[in-house]
């Protein structure tokens, strides 16, 4: 098991944006969520690694509570070192690149393993050159994010990622911030990933879902309303909401 939430809730002032989440990702599964702008997502997401802070419930990443522990029944948050320790086995690629404006490509990607993981700088540079050229960008290693297009930056970001050989890859829609003939280059680089890295993507890729991933998730309103495979859900939805949203996203 590499992801388990519990009953989680999460609460942004008065909005009550995660209601009793609960869900089981094991490894090498590919789970896709999807649902309308609002539905809790990406905070979901977010909560995995710690970036947001849950109000109640509990999630494990391998075996261990993220961003706490536990001291007679209570959940205690843990000191920032252990959450970042934690992180360090989680790799998050977010809508916008964010990639180091000042640092070449590869300058990005070996960056956290020489600081965070002190790894020697030519096993660095080996790792990070064998990467680029994973994601058919082998050419680019001396290139500035201002001199890649934006489906360049995202997999770039994608291979910073992969630098950590996190045991989970959390995508929050990947796709959204790129021109529309960029897209597909971003959904290549994934699919090659798929199943070889354990997986949850934020997004509303349908195409992606059907091919890639093993679990679809449909998320409303904080909850989530259906669990299945992609084929029965797009095919054969249950619930009625989840029958609403696809005849919108879909026709």
């Amino acid at each position: 098991m590499v992801v388990k939430a519990d009953k989680v809730n999460k609460w942004f002032g008065p909005l009550h944006v995660l209601k009793d989440i609960s869900l089981e990702v094991r490894k090498n599964d590919v789970v896709m969520i999807i649902g309308p702008s609002g539905s809790g997502k990406s905070t979901f997401l977010r909560c995995v690694n710690h970036l947001e802070k849950i109000n109640s419930g509990i999630i494990y990443v391998n075996g261990h509570p993220i961003g706490y522990h536990v001291r007679e029944d209570r959940l205690i948050e843990d000191r920032e070192k252990n959450i970042a320790r934690q992180r360090a086995e989680i790799g998050m690629v977010f809508q916008r690149f964010n990639l180091f404006p000042h640092m070449t490509a590869l300058e990005n990607i070996i960056e956290a393993p020489l600081r965070v993981r002190r790894l020697p700088m030519d096993q660095v540079v080996a790792d990070g050159e064998r990467l680029l050229a994973r994601v058919g960008l082998a050419e680019k290693r001396g290139s500035y994010p201002s001199q890649l297009s934006g489906g360049q930056q995202q997999r770039v970001a994608i291979a910073r990622a992969l630098a950590m050989k996190p045991s989970l890859m959390l995508f929050d829609e990947p796709t959204s911030a790129l021109d529309p003939e960029m897209i597909g280059e971003v959904l290549d680089v994934m699919k090659e990933l798929a199943h070889e890295v354990t997986m949850i993507v934020v997004s509303h890729e349908m195409g992606f879902a059907r091919a890639a991933s093993n679990r679809v998730l449909f998320m409303d309103e904080g909850r989530i309303i259906e669990n299945s495979t992609p084929d029965q859900l797009f095919d054969h939805p249950q619930e009625e909401r989840t029958k609403q949203f696809l005849s919108k996203i879909l026709h």
